[in-house]
């Protein structure tokens, strides 16, 4: 069972990135979507300025598992393994937005939400 879901958009360099907590449903679904991913090839992540994706940590009392969502790729890390997937039309990347539209102020949900492609 899972205890907690953190979710944090990697957006700022001197401030903190806004985060949130992902409902118990919510989590069981992100984990769901991630398990779908086709596996990838490793792909470095970006270090640039401005949006570079999601960070999502899950935690309970067995497992701490980090996972880095950015432009199409996923970086599932857990204890010194990293697996990648491909997030190729970013869905589970917009999920992460969409769970945050609460959380967010409405001009940096659409600043970011402009970063996505507009079938979603």
């Amino acid at each position: 069972m899972l205890e907690r879901v953190e979710v944090e958009l990697d957006i700022f360099s001197g401030n903190p990135n806004p985060t949130w907590m992902l409902s118990d449903a919510e989590g069981v679904l992100f984990l769901k979507r991630l398990a779908m991913l086709p596996k990838s090839s490793i792909k470095e992540l970006s270090t640039n300025l401005g949006y570079r994706g999601f960070i999502v940590r899950v935690t309970n009392r067995m497992v701490n598992i980090l996972v880095r969502i950015q432009n199409g790729t996923v970086q599932f890390s857990q204890d010194d393994t990293n697996v990648y997937y491909n997030d190729q039309n970013r869905y589970l990347e917009q999920w992460l937005l969409n769970s945050g539209k609460h959380y967010l102020k409405s001009d940096l949900f659409k600043i970011i939400g402009s970063e996505f492609p507009r079938n979603f």
